[in-house]
């Protein structure tokens, strides 16, 4: 060869630099040479933007990926077991650290792996990050796929990280696929971000609803023993129970004697209305106080006539200001305008 280009040969691996072109080859296919630094950034940054379990996922489709690319390489060849012990002089060569085999059956198709001294590994260990390797067993799993044209996965049976002396890796047949993997991951995020949206409408609903039992009835003092309610939208048992509890807690504390419920803002008077209505008009009377109705409209009292619900022992009114002046009266007291 030319000055140009320097080859050399490492246990039938061949390394190629063509110094014209820039180009380093490895084994005639083009490669790139990094150095660990460069890796363990690469890698710190996927981990630092995506987070351990993302990272983990794309790492493993990755390294999978590679190794079903690598085989393709070797697809016509027949002795399965002599293309790894090649794959094992390879990788030693290109420093990706040292592999045995320590089990290898075809008929079950699995393989038992020693990985030691892994560039992965390395990275982990200078990052100071308490994390198990992944992209190489799962880069096996890819390999193995592909030469025994069955899906392979992998699981750990011995950890560096665990102060073992190797790496140990088991690949064996299995459902499980890289694929399923990222769309099972994409299923929990979106999951996680369903149930974080629930939760934020939960605590809104919440909140609005306390809003809307605030707000929803008023109690106002009118003036020295008497108060003023109005009943606002639709009710059920529990806003009910919270008029109710509120509205007497007011009376008695004000020692008030009489309540107007105002229900200019009640469109539907139904059979529910008309039993709590009873019951807060009965609960009023045993704290010696008097209900007063104000705010019945024509269409309102309609239904009440057609509901047969007789009302005729509590006083009722068109309009807050007859009702406040009954009220009044029936106090002793009398409003005199200023001359």
């Amino acid at each position: 060869m030319g000055d140009s280009i320097i080859r050399t040969e490492v246990d039938n691996t061949v390394f190629t630099w063509d110094k014209d072109k820039g180009i380093f080859s490895f084994d005639g296919a083009q490669s790139v040479l990094f150095w660990d630094s460069a890796i363990e950034l690469f890698i710190s940054t996927i981990i630092e933007v995506s987070g351990n379990d993302v990272s983990n996922t794309v790492l493993e489709a990755t390294g999978f990926r590679m190794g079903e690319l690598v085989s393709s390489y070797y697809k016509d060849r027949i002795d399965t077991r002599d293309v790894i012990e090649q794959y094992m002089d390879i990788y030693r060569n290109a420093g990706w650290g040292k592999i045995n085999v320590t089990h290898f059956c075809l008929d079950e198709k699995k393989v038992i792996l020693q990985l030691k001294n892994s560039w992965e590994h390395r990275i982990y260990q200078s990052m100071k990050k308490e994390q198990a390797t992944v992209l190489l067993p799962s880069h096996w799993a890819g390999v193995l796929t592909a030469l025994f044209k069955e899906n392979m996965w992998y699981k750990v049976n011995k950890s560096q990280l665990n102060g073992d002396e190797f790496d140990e890796i088991e690949i064996y047949p299995s459902s499980i696929t890289p694929n399923d993997n990222i769309h099972q991951l994409a299923r929990q995020k979106e999951q996680a971000y369903i149930n974080q949206l629930e939760q934020k409408v939960e605590d809104r609903t919440q909140e609005l609803s306390e809003l809307v039992k605030h707000l929803s009835t008023p109690i106002m003092p009118v003036m020295k023993g008497i108060l003023a309610v109005s009943l606002v939208g639709k009710f059920n048992d529990e806003r009910f129970e919270g008029l109710l509890q509120k509205t007497l807690f007011a009376f008695s504390k004000q020692r008030a004697t009489y309540l107007l419920l105002d229900m200019t803002a009640i469109s539907d008077f139904d059979e529910y209305i008309i039993f709590r209505l009873q019951g807060l008009v009965k609960a009023v009377a045993l704290l010696g106080g008097e209900c007063i109705l104000v705010g019945i409209s024509p269409a309102l009292g309609v239904q009440i006539i057609n509901s047969g619900v007789d009302l005729q022992s509590i006083p009722t009114f068109s309009t807050l200001e007859q009702g406040i002046e009954h009220a009044i009266d029936k106090l002793g007291y009398e409003i005199v305008k200023k001359s």
